[in-house]
């Protein structure tokens, strides 16, 4: 991921050229909505690397134990797939996260 060293927010209605030059373009005057966005944008990249370190580690540990046949492949494959339905578990708090900050903007879901 690259790191910025500054952020460009466009609010409200901006000039087209103030929001094509932003790396955010915020709809009204909340800059309380930013703060909402980089908090569910951090919640996001840990929840990504928390999932892909985990694939990696339970698939090299699996791989390692096929490799020296203690692991039969139905074994691997459930194994694999119990392990991957956690993870998309784990991406479901971002669905959480998502509700608060719209509960706490002020929005409501239909």
């Amino acid at each position: 991921m690259e790191r910025m060293d500054c952020v460009r927010v466009a609010m409200g209605s901006g000039t087209e050229v103030a929001r094509e030059s932003a790396s955010v373009a915020l709809i009204g005057n909340d800059l309380s909505k930013f703060a909402d966005i980089l908090r569910i944008a951090r919640q996001c990249c840990r929840i990504i690397l928390q999932n892909f370190t985990g694939t990696l580690v339970v698939d090299g540990i699996g791989i390692v134990l096929a490799g020296i046949g203690l692991l039969n492949p139905v074994l691997a494959a459930f194994i694999h797939v119990t392990s991957e339905l956690a993870f998309i578990s784990n991406s479901t708090r971002l669905i959480t996260a998502r509700r608060e900050s719209q509960v706490g903007l002020g929005h409501h879901s239909a």
